[in-house]
Formats: structure tokens, C-alpha cells, sequence
């Protein structure tokens, strides 16, 4: 709603050159570097690299000011590596169902925000990839703060340890489902971390990373 009401009073026009007719134009987002490897404990894959100032407005414009614009058409840019990323994953196996856990936030942050930004993810992630279903399964079970806010990668994980099971405790996972967590940005893998192991503990044991961004944003 409020991104129709944006687009009716201010038409698109591309968030780097200005040139109208697309929040981002082909042009431009070529300019944007996509992301390297990432080190966690599961194999994860995220899309750009957060140091570009284009991919950290997008996170930010999403995060903080419910404008989904930006971030929805990196997404769709990239609608050939999403599927290729999920592809690969199914093929190791085979027949299995495709499950997309959005990464929980606490329910004090989402009546702040009024929506979770993982969950919007991965509805966009189910439109381009076909036989995957959005299951919430995971919840805060207290209140971190925020990731950004943390010094290092010790800090991170400490914030966010323990802070996440699935919804139902006395629902057993199924291991031969595959469990592909999604967030927004990927920067020492803590919380993508955290979300595995509380999926492991209920069951899962095939367990995957996505996102839009890895990295650090860079002043």
C-alpha cells in the first residue's frame, strides 16, 4: 500500500543515475558486485555484497522504512542465480520438499516494524523458485539487539545465542525435508547460525543460507 502511494506521487526513476522508468536500471545494476564466499557453519549463498552503497540502501529502505521497492527488483534481477541456488540444492536431494524458514524476529520488533522483512523475502523467493513453500517455523524467544550493533563476530554470537526455537517444541521436523533459512543480509553468519541449530534440534538435518547480501557496509 504504502509503496503504491509512493509510486503514484513520486514515478520511478533509477536510485543511481536518475534516469526514469525503473527503481533500478539495467545499466546500473550492473555496476553492483555480486557476493563471494561465505564461512558458516552451512552452506550459504547471498546474491550481492553488502558493501555497495545500492544494496545496503535497498536493506535499509526495506528494513526501516517499509519501501520494498529496491530490494524487490535486486531480487528479480537476479531470478536466473535464485534458481540456479535452489536447483543445486534439490539435486543433492532429489524429491525432496523445499521449505523457506524466514528468519524470526522478536514480536515486539514486528509490531514496531508491522512485518517481518525475511518473511517478504521469502515470498518473493517463492515466486521465482517453483516447488518451494513459506513456513515460518521459527520464533525469538528473547529480545537481542541489534546485529549491526555488536563489535565483532564474538559479540554476535553471543547476542544471539539461544535465541530461537521452532514454534511448536513438541513437533518433530522431518530430516528428509530440505530447510533453506532466509534473511536480508549474511555478515559473520551468526543469526543463519542460531536459525540451524535450533531447526537441528527439532529434526532437520538438511539445512541451507540464503540472502539478499553478505558483508560488511563499508563508510
Amino acid at each position: 500500500m504504502i509503496d503504491t502511494l509512493l509510486q503514484f506521487l513520486f514515478p520511478e526513476q533509477c536510485i543511481a543515475c536518475k534516469k526514469p522508468g525503473a527503481v533500478l536500471c539495467e545499466q546500473c545494476f550492473t555496476t553492483i558486485p555480486e557476493a563471494e564466499y561465505i564461512d558458516t557453519e552451512i552452506t550459504c549463498q547471498a546474491l550481492y555484497n553488502y558493501s555497495n552503497s545500492i544494496v545496503r540502501q535497498a536493506v535499509w529502505q526495506l528494513k526501516y522504512y517499509r519501501q520494498s521497492r529496491l530490494a524487490r527488483s535486486l531480487i528479480f534481477h537476479q531470478t536466473k542465480k535464485v534458481t540456479a541456488v535452489i536447483n543445486h540444492i534439490k539435486q543433492q536431494h532429489p524429491n525432496a520438499e523445499v521449505l523457506l524458514i524466514p528468519v524470526p524476529q522478536h514480536y515486539t520488533k514486528t509490531f514496531q516494524r508491522g512485518f517481518n522483512q525475511s518473511e517478504l523475502i521469502c515470498k518473493w523467493v517463492a515466486t521465482i523458485a517453483q516447488d518451494t513453500t513459506l513456513l515460518p517455523l521459527l520464533k525469538k524467544t528473547k529480545r537481542t539487539q541489534q546485529q549491526a550493533r555488536a563489535q565483532n563476530k564474538n559479540e554476535r554470537q553471543k547476542n544471539m545465542e539461544c535465541s530461537m526455537s521452532i514454534k511448536d517444541t513438541n513437533t518433530a521436523l522431518d530430516s528428509d525435508k530440505l530447510y533453506i533459512v532466509v534473511d536480508d543480509v549474511i555478515t559473520t553468519g551468526s543469526t543463519i547460525t542460531e536459525a540451524s541449530r535450533a531447526l537441528r534440534a527439532a529434526g532437520a538435518k538438511h539445512i541451507y543460507g540464503l540472502a539478499i547480501a553478505h558483508g560488511y557496509a563499508v563508510s
